[in-house]
């Protein structure tokens, strides 16, 4: 797979996302109004709900994020496979297995996510900068692990 095909993944998938904040916002402006007979009728206002006020940018970076564990559980196993092995001792002893690693990268993905949440009640943009560092760091760590894989099998 390469940079260019990840990078169009990844470009698809959050602006789909986007569209889902905007088509929650018009769902809720067509509950207000009901449709009597060809005449629109104003419906009893609802309660007001406390407001999340969540950016749509922060769902589109858990996908995202998923995608970047995804793709570095991967290019880790590619790599290990052409002759390479793990720099990261913590996560040496699950490169053994794939259900392992996946499991592992599960674990990350859910743990980020939800100090990302934790996060998000305190410091909106601090939570969506961390989300953007971590997914940057996994992206060129995944492409690091493809480099090596690339070249340890042309040997």
């Amino acid at each position: 797979m390469t940079l260019k095909t990840v990078v169009a993944i990844v470009a698809c998938v959050s602006l789909s996302l986007s569209g889902v904040a905007t088509a929650a916002a018009a769902d809720k402006e067509a509950l207000n109004v009901t449709d009597a007979g060809g005449v629109i009728v104003p419906m009893a206002p609802m309660p007001d709900l406390p407001k999340a006020e969540r950016p749509a940018m922060l769902p589109a970076l858990y996908v995202t994020l998923g995608a970047m564990q995804a793709w570095d559980a991967y290019s880790t196993r590619s790599a290990i496979n052409a002759g390479a092995r793990e720099a990261n001792p913590t996560a040496a002893a699950f490169t053994t297995h794939a259900g392992s690693m996946l499991g592992l990268k599960a674990a990350t993905t859910a743990g980020t996510i939800f100090f990302a949440e934790r996060m998000w009640r305190k410091n909106k943009v601090g939570a969506v900068i961390m989300l953007v560092a971590i997914n940057g760091a996994t992206a060129a760590v995944s492409m690091h692990n493809m480099r090596n894989a690339k070249r340890l099998s042309t040997r």
